[in-house]
């Protein structure tokens, strides 16, 4: 019996007493002269609560449309091919260390990095 067994504390329901177990709902204990809540928000904006809402629909806007452009590229994934290069070990550090950092693939931060360089040479000349 598994019920009857203590272990790290007290459980009501671990102990079988029959059918004068209840469960209700627990009484407001607010103070007597507690006045109305929604009295802390007479000076709050109304249009606040608006603006909230447009800012939350704008940013689902923009998830979906990035959610979008994710399934866009999954369908048409660029030509990739291995490619090996001896890089320093303090740069593989560096590489791997900000690819965790991002939640992101190693492969991807040095594409990003070599894409990076190439623009700002193609920029720079």
């Amino acid at each position: 019996m598994m019920g009857i067994k203590k272990s790290l504390g007290y459980s009501p329901l671990g102990e079988p007493k029959g059918d004068d177990s209840q469960f209700n709902f627990v009484a407001d204990r607010k103070p007597a002269g507690a006045g109305n809540i929604t009295s802390i928000f007479k000076d709050a904006d109304p249009s606040g609560g608006m603006r909230l809402a447009s800012s939350f629909s704008e940013k689902m806007l923009k998830k979906a449309e990035e959610a979008e452009k994710r399934a866009e590229a999954e369908k048409n994934p660029p030509e990739k091919k291995v490619a090996s290069y001896y890089l320093e070990k303090d740069t593989l550090n560096q590489l791997r260390s900000y690819a965790d950092k991002h939640d992101v693939s190693y492969s991807s931060v040095v594409e990003m990095a070599i894409r990076k360089h190439l623009n700002s040479l193609e920029g720079g000349s």
